[in-house]
């Protein structure tokens, strides 16, 4: 899931960070290349707001680059837009080398995002799906040569060059020493809370900030994968305005999806309040509840969309009881 860190890729305070190396991180890594521009050299857009220092045995090479709106297509090669809709103010950047032995290095690079949601978007949309969850932060995963978490409106990625232990726990004591110097106030995404949990995949619920599924009406949408017997399927949720405005973007997300050969199919009597459409060889089931659009995308039968989106209603109607 490659970033401008080229990770392997569209969610306020600051750290000290260092100047970029040129990465250039190909291949299997999610969602398409992306590299470290060559800034090195470049004086930093303002000075850095906070120290803290490296792991005992490291240290940095160079001064902190920051990036803004601005110039972050300069480091974040062709994907910088997720970042900006999603709410970004500043990137700062640093490198660490150990001293013993140059080649073990360690990127890291601090994305101050408007808020947690924010922060948690990015980080969610980017997080591949082999990813393992990390007990840092609730939000925090290891993928590769990288660990990646969120902490208040910072979405922060350590890259290390290469996977020896040495170098694994120099990213925890880095992560560590950044949470530390951060304090920031818990603000938790209730949303995230209404998916229903049985078959619920750990760690893959996400904020889409913009043009989920394809969709330009679909943005900030939640959503959740799911495993099951009858297969994988995704359930999806959007808080709307009002329950009128819930039921416009249903219909013409339902519009969106028949443009794309989608077709409707015979209602479930299971679920007789969701529109059910076959899209190539899967199910979409849409659905409004109260102010909230909702639904099941890619499920494999009629039975396994509406049976995950009745579990879906039924969190939506005990949390409307709260």
């Amino acid at each position: 899931m490659p970033h401008a860190s080229e990770t392997i890729p569209a969610r306020p305070a600051t750290v000290v960070l260092l100047a970029v190396a040129l990465f250039t991180w190909a291949g299997a890594w999610i969602g398409g290349a992306m590299s470290m521009a060559g800034t090195i050299g470049r004086a930093p857009a303002e000075r850095p707001t906070s120290e803290w220092a490296p792991p005992s045995e490291f240290v940095a090479t160079a001064a902190p680059e920051i990036f803004d709106p601005d110039t972050l297509f300069e480091i974040i090669n062709g994907d910088a837009d997720l970042y900006l809709k999603a709410g970004f103010e500043r990137l700062e950047t640093r490198q660490f080398q150990l001293t013993s032995d140059p080649r073990e290095e360690l990127s890291v690079f601090v994305y101050r995002m408007t808020g947690h949601r924010s922060a948690f978007a990015v980080y969610s949309v980017r997080r591949d799906e082999d990813a393992r969850p990390y007990p840092l932060t609730r939000f925090a995963y290891r993928y590769r040569n990288g660990l990646f978490l969120v902490h208040g409106p910072y979405y922060v990625e350590i890259l290390a060059t290469g996977d020896s232990s040495r170098l694994a726990a120099a990213m925890d004591d880095v992560a560590t020493a950044f949470i530390e110097a951060h304090a920031v106030m818990a603000e938790p995404i209730a949303e995230l809370d209404l998916f229903p949990p049985e078959g619920l995949v750990p760690g893959s619920t996400a904020l889409h900030p913009a043009n989920a599924f394809g969709f330009d009406g679909f943005a900030d949408l939640f959503t959740a994968r799911y495993r099951s017997n009858a297969g994988p399927a995704t359930a999806f949720l959007k808080p709307c305005p009002s329950h009128g405005a819930a039921v416009e973007l249903a219909d013409a997300y339902q519009t969106f999806l028949t443009a794309y050969d989608g077709v409707a199919a015979p209602q479930d009597p299971v679920f007789p309040e969701g529109r059910l459409l076959r899209v190539m060889d899967a199910y979409t089931l849409v659905f409004v509840h109260g102010h909230t659009v909702a639904g099941v995308q890619d499920a494999g039968t009629p039975e396994l969309a509406a049976r995950l989106a009745s579990a879906l209603k039924d969190r939506l109607t005990m949390e409307e009881r709260k």
